[in-house]
């Protein structure tokens, strides 16, 4: 604990302050940190990028894509900003979370940061002055076919919507390795139902390993961008909140996949 009171000295002072009402526990990060180090610094090398784009305090949106059936990328992100030296915050991670039927992990990642989706529950971390970070390709992103890599699902505007009701600065972010790391080769939606899961993947090692082994993943380099903000004014009609909210999802999701296509594009005259 003292060797992390050390290292992350800055973010501590910064996440004291922060809401704690959905249940986050500092002890849980201590407990994972080496595992989020060594994937982030060491697994998938990852090469991030905009950290300083985000403001050093007040509310603020993040919206990015899933790429993987596990939250990899919202772990990733939420080490990056701990670990900053530039701007170390803490983000809150708003995603589904009522297929989660075992308490024991539901807790686990209420304590590392993760916040049940709702309206309620965006506006009170925004009246906060928080950070919050969300994946609206939903749960159609976590099983994207290995064919179908670094090709965005379409957003689920409604995920906008309490930032936008708002007036929050909204900023993508875009992951480029993580569908690559964990491909999916298909999904068994029957499977998924009968288990009440959101989805039943199929990779290279799940199911066929035994557990942990079958959660693996490949050691591929990552990509993690922070773009800059989208420019929006806010609005107080009703009908207007909600277009402008379609339109801010579909600018947010041209904008990742724009940036996906350039880091492909430079990877290829890398080779």
């Amino acid at each position: 604990m003292s060797q992390f009171l050390s290292n992350y000295r800055d973010f501590l002072k910064q996440a004291t302050k922060s809401d704690k009402y959905h249940g986050f526990d500092v002890r849980a990060l201590v407990r994972v940190e080496p595992m989020l180090s060594f994937l982030f610094h060491d697994w998938w090398r990852v090469n991030f990028n905009g950290l300083e784009k985000l403001p050093k305090e007040g509310p603020a949106l993040i919206v990015g894509n899933s790429g993987s059936f596990l939250p990899w990328p919202a772990t990733m992100l939420l080490y990056a900003l701990m670990s900053s030296r530039v701007n170390p915050r803490r983000v809150h991670i708003v995603a589904d979370m009522d297929w989660i039927k075992d308490e024991r992990v539901f807790a686990t990642f209420s304590e590392l940061g993760f916040v049940p989706f709702s309206s309620a529950n965006m506006k009170r971390l925004f009246s906060k002055g928080e950070l919050v970070a969300i994946f609206p390709e939903g749960t159609a992103g976590l099983a994207r076919p290995f064919s179908a890599r670094e090709r965005l699902i379409e957003f689920d505007w409604v995920k906008l919507l309490p930032a936008v009701e708002e007036g929050v600065p909204i900023f993508p972010i875009a992951t480029l390795g993580c569908d690559e790391a964990i491909p999916v080769l298909t999904n068994l939606e029957k499977m998924a139902k009968l288990l009440s899961l959101p989805s039943f993947p199929i990779t290279p090692f799940f199911p066929w390993l035994p557990f942990p082994f079958n959660l693996a993943s490949l050691p591929t380099k990552w990509h993690m961008s922070i773009l800059k903000p989208l420019s929006y004014e806010r609005a107080e009609d009703r009908d207007l909140v909600e277009e402008t909210s379609m339109k801010q999802s579909q600018f947010a999701e041209g904008e990742i996949q724009a940036e996906l296509n350039r880091l492909l594009r430079s990877r290829w005259r890398a080779k």
